[in-house]
C-alpha cells in the first residue's frame, strides 16, 4: 500500500513540473518574440534603416510584416536619429540581416511588386530597384 501512495505522489509531482515548466517556456517565447519593432536591431531579425550606410533608424522585423505602411522607425535611446517617427514604407535605404537565413522584401505591400532577397548575415545599401521603395517582408516564402 505505501509503495502505491509513494508513486501516486511521485506521478502527480512530474505532472505539475511539466505544466509549469509547459507554461514558463511558452510564457518565455511569446516574450522573446514581442521585442521586434522596438528599434534594437537583435538576432534573427532584418533591420531596415532610413538612411544608407546603416545610418539613421531602424526599423526591425521578426519573421515578416506585409504592410509597411503602420511601421515607423523608432530610435531606443533618449538621442534623436534621422527618420524617427517617419514611416518605414518606401524610406528604406539600408538593411542588415541578423538572421542565419534568407530574408525577402517587396516593392508593395502584401508582398506584391518586385521581390529581391537579403541573404543570412548580409548588410548592405539598398539598390535602385529597392532604395525607398520597399513595401513588405518575409523570411520563408
Amino acid at each position: 500500500m505505501r509503495t502505491d501512495r509513494v508513486i501516486r505522489k511521485a506521478s502527480a509531482f512530474a505532472v505539475t513540473a511539466v505544466v509549469l515548466g509547459g507554461a514558463v517556456l511558452g510564457s518565455a517565447g511569446s516574450a522573446a518574440a514581442a521585442t521586434h519593432a522596438d528599434g534594437i536591431l537583435e538576432s534573427g531579425e532584418l533591420g531596415l534603416y532610413y538612411n544608407s550606410g546603416q545610418g539613421g533608424c531602424v526599423f526591425d522585423v521578426y519573421v515578416y510584416d506585409n504592410d509597411f505602411t503602420d511601421n515607423r522607425f523608432k530610435d531606443p535611446s533618449s538621442i534623436n536619429c534621422p527618420g524617427e517617427g517617419q514611416t518605414t514604407n518606401d524610406n528604406t535605404a539600408s538593411y542588415r540581416n541578423r538572421w542565419s537565413g534568407t530574408y525577402y522584401v517587396w516593392t508593395d505591400v502584401f508582398r506584391e511588386g518586385i521581390r529581391g532577397s537579403i541573404p543570412g548575415g548580409y548588410v548592405g545599401n539598398a539598390t535602385d530597384n529597392y532604395k525607398n521603395k520597399i513595401s513588405s517582408s518575409a523570411d520563408k516564402i
